[in-house]
């Protein structure tokens, strides 16, 4: 007989001899005489088995087995009482309970020594004895059956070892019922995709008798695929092979985990050598780019070297430059480089509704695709090329025009280089920009544009609209890098209004005060509202040259200088983003008026700071140096925001430098 370890609870005279009953059978017997101290006992010595009395001092034996069973849920519990009736049995059955014998039964004792020898070797023995119990065949072939993985079993002694068992596992794993399958050979999962290699190793294992595990793609009853882990194993009895036993795993998601991580670790080593050809192709292009940049003293010389850096550049066969003109739908190609196809400089190619007006209004490079029209005369194959990509040439406000580059192949421009290319297109327009501010104090000749505005919004119109006067320019200046003063004179004056009521009333003047006045005219300063163009069109390079306003037409006509390389077009969009009914009435090229020495005034501007180049300008522009004074210090000061004092300092210190530099440079 197997030894186990008793646990008798009981309070009556009896326990010994029960105890007494059980230790004959070699078991180890330990005595508890309430509830309590059975706990205490389960706890010290983890019998295998429960002997208790029903009745216990506080509670009962069915109380006892519900608080073991609820943690110990295989323990065998045997109620032995002697206070046993139909009622107490049907209770202890109903709690099922191992055995239930009343003391008052013949050979009580004997038929106790008999239960507990049986739950001693039984499968539900075992809450912690010295030995532990094998499982019953019951179990082993329970747990087979509920295995949550697919386990087969195959009898090679038959035609194409077929299946001869297959558990529950099995059927959810593969979709087939379990009695679809017996009698068939595992190879029913394979499908088109399978691959034969790891077949091939199944079939070479089983050919030698020897355990192997793969993993291959099988199929489902339904026809879905899956990942499935199969080991296969030789089982003998004795020497002779008796069966092959099979499991089998689904492992899709870890073989399309580590799929994507390929993928992953693909697309990151193919950017990696993506980036590594555009940095070799490009690098070189943007260093002789920024040293042509440097280099060049004038635009013609940036875009012809620009364009033959890169038409020689590996990977790109051509490139050109242009310009939209101020008013129509071509545009004016000015350099054009590479190969022995190319177009003609001053050459014209269509712009309204293409590619080339795309790209210059959404200020980005655009790649044509199949839905963006292209100028037959500019497109990829009029070159020999694959690919282009359009690059606009904007600095801050100032449109330059396109740059056109075309690649041998389509995959060279790729998403990489049209961000090296956006770049290279800033590049290019703020040195282009930078060679015409240093051409702006120095050109003989300059782009004259006229402009007739009918708009009542216009400031001078509303002005000259509620004084019932006209309008002359006198001057102007930006202060503190946007607010933008003029400097007019009223004449003819009809209302009777005073000045500051009169401003106050223009929706587009900010403030103002008056210079002189004489009769019915009044020369003024006046500050613009927030929202007028003419700061940019300062940033154009444009300068105002003459400004009116007739009482009578109630026109404005404004008289705007430009570098001869500046961008009219952009000066006329300001101006009709601005206001409505803006004409563009003339556009033509003559002699710059006669400027002071360039080295002079360009010494002295870089000397001021700003306010006291303001300072200065504003006394200039208002009479302020002549006798007797038109204006007050305190009103320039009011119109620059600052104090009388801080006005005078900046004034006499733009007054110093002036004449520092003056009497310097003699």
């Amino acid at each position: 007989m197997t030894r186990a370890r008793i646990l008798v609870v009981d309070e009556s005279a009896t326990r010994a001899e029960t105890a007494s009953a059980l230790e004959a059978g070699d078991n180890k017997v330990f005595c508890a005489d309430s509830l309590a101290g059975a706990q205490l006992k389960m706890r010290d010595h983890r019998p295998d088995i429960v002997v208790t009395e029903y009745r216990l001092p506080d509670g009962t034996g069915l109380d006892l087995l519900r608080e073991f069973r609820s943690t110990y849920d295989r323990l065998p519990v045997v109620v032995y009482t002697a206070h046993g009736n139909e009622r107490i049995a049907s209770e202890c059955i109903d709690a099922d309970v191992s055995a239930y014998i009343p003391k008052s039964r013949e050979r009580a004792s004997e038929r106790l020594r008999e239960t507990v020898e049986e739950l001693s070797v039984s499968d539900v023995a075992g809450a912690g004895g010295d030995e532990l119990p094998g499982p019953s065949p019951r179990n082993i072939v329970r747990a087979v059956d509920e295995a949550p993985v697919g386990i087969t079993i195959s009898d090679p002694s038959l035609p194409d070892n077929p299946l001869v068992y297959a558990n529950q596992g099995y059927a959810e794993l593969t979709g087939y019922d379990v009695e679809e399958v017996l009698g068939r050979n595992c190879r029913l999962l394979q499908g088109p995709d399978t691959d034969e290699e790891p077949v091939a190793r199944m079939r070479e294992a089983l050919d030698n008798e020897r355990p192997v595990s793969v993993e291959l793609l099988n199929y489902r009853e339904d026809g879905t695929p899956f990942w499935n882990r199969v080991t296969l194993a030789p089982l003998y009895n004795g020497n002779e092979l008796s069966h092959y036993i099979g499991f089998q795993e689904d492992v899709t998601e870890r073989k399309e985990a580590e799929a994507l991580a390929r993928q992953r670790a693909d697309a990151l080593r193919e950017e990696r050598q993506t980036l590594e050809r555009v940095l070799g192709r490009v690098s070189g292009l943007v260093n002789n780019v920024s040293h042509a940049l440097v280099a060049a003293s004038n635009r013609e010389e940036i875009e012809q070297r620009v364009c033959s850096e890169i038409a020689t550049t590996d990977g790109y066969n051509h490139a050109w430059m242009g310009e939209s003109q101020v008013a129509g739908s071509t545009m004016t190609v000015r350099v054009s480089e590479g190969g022995t196809q190319h177009i003609e400089s001053g050459s014209s190619a269509q712009f309204a509704g293409t590619v080339l007006e795309r790209a210059l209004e959404q200020g980005s490079v655009v790649v044509p695709t199949s839905d963006d029209r292209v100028p037959p005369a500019v497109a990829p194959e009029q070159f020999d090329s694959a690919a282009m990509a359009v690059v606009p040439l904007s600095y801050r406000r100032t449109t330059y025009g396109v740059l056109c580059v075309y690649a041998e192949r389509a995959e060279v421009l790729d998403r990489r280089e049209s961000e090296v290319f956006e770049a290279v297109g800033q590049m290019v327009a703020s040195g282009l920009n930078a060679v015409e501010t240093k051409q702006v104090l120095t050109a003989d000749r300059v782009t004259e544009l006229g402009f007739e505005i009918t708009d009542d919004r216009f400031p001078l119109i509303e002005l000259a609209n509620r004084s019932g006067g006209s309008i002359s320019y006198n001057g102007s200046t930006i202060e503190d890098g946007s607010s933008f003063r003029l400097f007019v004179t009223l004449s003819d004056i009809e209302s009777d209004e005073p000045f500051g009521k009169l401003l106050s009333a223009c929706d587009g003047i900010h403030n103002g005060y008056v210079i002189a006045k004489r009769d019915h005219t009044v020369a003024v300063s006046i500050a613009l509202a927030d929202g007028h163009p003419f700061g940019e069109l300062a940033e154009y390079g444009g300068t105002v040259q003459d400004l009116s306003v007739s009482d009578s037409s109630g026109t404005a006509q404004l008289h705007i200088d430009l570098p001869i390389e500046g961008d009219s077009r952009s000066v006329l969009s300001a101006l009709e983003a601005t206001y409505d009914s803006v004409s563009l009435i003339r556009q033509r090229e003559r002699e710059r008026e006669p400027q002071p020495t360039t080295a002079f005034t360009t010494a002295v501007a870089d000397r001021l700071t700003d306010r006291q180049y303001t300072a200065l300008e504003t006394a200039f522009l208002s009479d302020y140096f002549e006798f007797p004074r038109p204006v007050s210090g305190e009103e320039l000061a009011e119109s620059m925001d600052i104090s009388r004092q801080t006005y005078h300092q900046h004034l006499r210190a733009a007054q110093r430098k002036l004449l520092e530099e003056f009497f310097d440079s003699n």
